[in-house]
């Protein structure tokens, strides 16, 4: 898992980008890792040593631990505002000489008091490594940023998306999987000859069981997306009261169904643009602000957040590389005239 975050931070470099400040990336990134290892409920004698060595191994480790430490003792220590505090505009940062350097902005109070909202809410593990229960039950995962291609044992292929997570429950009866979390492209295996088992793919409350072969599954924070390519899908769902209700999806058609098992209108798509994320592509056409920092916010470690619902609101569209999200961030921000305000590694805020 660190092993990949590391590769991931060191593709999204920026070409212009010095040895020295890529080294300085990567202490805060580990700096980072061992405040949340150190603050799990149980941290073996092994593991303390091992953090010993490391922060002894260089002056830089132990100010760049120091760090990340005081940041989330602040957040913690904020935990107290809540409600309103979340939603007020925040100040205009001042245009006086700020008590430290800009490069610590833990100084920034207000903008603390919105991550610590956040940050307390869905908790440490969750907020950096994504969902742990996931991952421990997976087997297949990847981390923010990464994607991964891999073949199961009946040939199907399925290209799993950023921070996603799946299992494969193959039986006598069926090629059964569940995407946990995230996002997932499948080229099922057909039937044929010897392998008669349908293909089934389960995501919250709900199935897509391939009559066909290409479909992407999308397991977001408000449901579930089933997008055909080719051939056809057929998709189930066990609503509120424990009636069965499924439709048949045809190439170029969608459904979105909820946790709580309403099934949504079939919608005609635009299947390369939902599935441009193969590609390192986002592509936004006229969409809320809201849905694209939640998009953003799949491939990234740490969190970006919007403190007004009027930001939230405000359209984007544009292509935006994958690869490249800080500058994609930036171009965002400047387009709609917005604010921003980090509290690295953890939060970057939208005001």
């Amino acid at each position: 898992m660190i092993a990949a975050v590391r590769v991931v931070v060191k593709q999204i470099q920026d070409p212009d980008v010095t040895d020295a400040e890529e080294a300085g990336k990567e202490i805060e990134e580990a700096a980072a890792e061992w405040v949340i290892r150190l603050g799990a409920e149980h941290v073996s004698p092994d593991e303390r040593l091992r953090f010993e060595r490391w922060v002894s191994a260089d002056a830089r480790h132990r100010d760049a631990f120091e760090l990340a430490n005081r940041t989330w003792g602040e957040l913690a220590g904020l935990k107290q505002i809540v409600g309103t505090q979340a939603t007020r505009s925040m100040p205009r940062p001042s245009h006086t000489t700020p008590a430290c350097p800009p490069k610590h902005p833990y100084r920034y109070r207000p903008a603390l008091a919105l991550a610590a909202t956040l940050l307390l809410a869905i908790g440490l593990g969750f907020f950096w490594f994504g969902n742990p229960f996931a991952l421990m039950s997976a087997d297949y995962a990847t981390a923010p940023g990464e994607q991964k291609t891999v073949t199961l044992t009946d040939g199907t292929v399925v290209d799993l998306g950023s921070n996603s997570a799946l299992t494969v429950e193959f039986d006598q009866h069926e090629r059964r999987v569940e995407l946990l979390s995230g996002r997932a492209y499948f080229t099922a295996a057909p039937r044929a000859g010897n392998e008669t088992r349908p293909f089934v793919v389960k995501s919250g409350i709900g199935t897509a069981q391939a009559v066909g072969t290409q479909f992407a599954v999308d397991n977001g924070d408000d449901g579930v997306d089933v997008t055909v390519v080719e051939h056809r899908v057929k998709v189930t769902v066990n609503g509120p009261t424990d009636t069965a209700h499924d439709v048949l999806l045809s190439p170029g058609q969608a459904v979105r169904y909820s946790a709580d098992g309403v099934l949504g209108e079939i919608e005609q798509k635009d299947v390369d643009q939902l599935t441009s994320w193969r590609r390192g592509k986002l592509i936004f056409n006229d969409v809320p602000l809201s849905k694209v920092v939640a998009e953003l916010n799949r491939y990234r470690r740490g969190r970006i957040v919007i403190t007004r619902d009027s930001l939230a609101r405000l359209h984007v569209s544009g292509v935006f590389d994958t690869s490249d999200l800080g500058n994609s961030l930036a171009r965002i921000a400047t387009e709609l005239q917005i604010r921003t305000i980090s509290v690295p590694p953890f939060v970057t805020i939208l005001y």
